[in-house]
């Protein structure tokens, strides 16, 4: 199936939902046992786990958080992990430099922003993020989503799977 036309909201609904089941997926990694380095990304068509779990057990985990996502379990569409807390940290903490410097140039207004990019960075970063992952980057609605592929496409220096997804539209 081609993404030809495919409309960008659809498309953008698509690639939210594959990072909802790539996030569900490190999760049942994590859950089996696998340890860091982990991560992946997602695209409209799928996303890629990397990791040190092989082929098939990135498959089953895959199966196992469309399984929990399908039947509920919304909150494993929402990472600690995710590269969303970071970029949400790093705004909100040059935001909070940015106003508690004033726009000053010195010593004492470049201590207080960042005094105050760190303060906002630890306590807001994460929740915000969390809210960020909640609302625009991820979409716990797989119901019409299906795994279609599992591929390895790197072995060394860690294994790097593809997940293909194939998903209905007609939400």
């Amino acid at each position: 199936m081609t993404l030809s036309g495919v409309k960008p909201m659809e498309m953008i609904d698509r690639v939210r939902r594959n990072h909802a089941i790539e996030h569900a997926t490190v999760a049942a990694l994590i859950e089996k046992g696998v340890r860091p380095p982990m991560g992946g990304y997602s695209v409209a068509k799928g996303f890629i786990i990397w990791s040190r779990a092989s082929e098939d057990a990135v498959a089953a985990a895959s199966q196992e958080a469309l399984r929990l996502l399908k039947s509920g379990h919304s909150e494993l569409a929402i990472s600690p992990y995710c590269g969303t807390n970071l970029v949400t940290s790093v705004l909100v903490g040059g935001l909070a430099a940015a106003l508690a410097s004033g726009g000053r140039r010195g010593i004492w207004p470049s201590l207080r922003g960042s005094m105050a990019a760190l303060i906002a960075m630890s306590t807001l970063g994460r929740p915000v993020g969390r809210l960020v992952q909640r609302r625009f980057t991820t979409l716990s609605e797989v119901n019409r989503v299906e795994v279609a592929t599992v591929r390895t496409i790197l072995k060394r220096p860690v294994t790097v799977v593809w997940v293909g997804t194939n998903q209905d539209d007609g939400f």
